[in-house]
């Protein structure tokens, strides 16, 4: 399989690899699809990538990444699909959900 933009499964783990050497190619795709209203371009793949982590990685004030609002875009794209695996909750209140995941009893 390519490693050019894909997330897949490995050892109990979705991962989304881009390589280095494509970065220039994912900064050229965003402006073409008018994700940036204007046109860049990497002068240093490295230094850009460092940069470009520390930004998926930076949280605001409720902690919440743009990785976890990729992962959020991604759930409502399967649920659209007819994702199986997936059930609604019995329970719709949010009151007593802790957010690592688990239910308070």
């Amino acid at each position: 399989m390519e490693d050019n933009g894909q997330a897949v499964i490995e050892d109990g783990a979705i991962i989304i690899r881009v390589p280095l050497e494509n970065l220039p190619q994912v900064v050229e795709g965003a402006w073409a699809l008018g994700a940036l209203e204007t046109r860049y371009k990497v002068t240093d793949t490295r230094v850009f990538a460092k940069e470009l982590l520390s930004a998926l990685n930076c949280e605001d004030e409720q902690g919440t990444t743009p990785i976890h609002k990729l992962f959020d875009a991604g759930i409502n794209a399967a649920l659209d699909q007819g994702a199986e695996g997936i059930e609604e909750h019995e329970d719709q209140d949010d009151d007593d959900v802790d957010y690592d995941g688990a239910d308070e009893d």
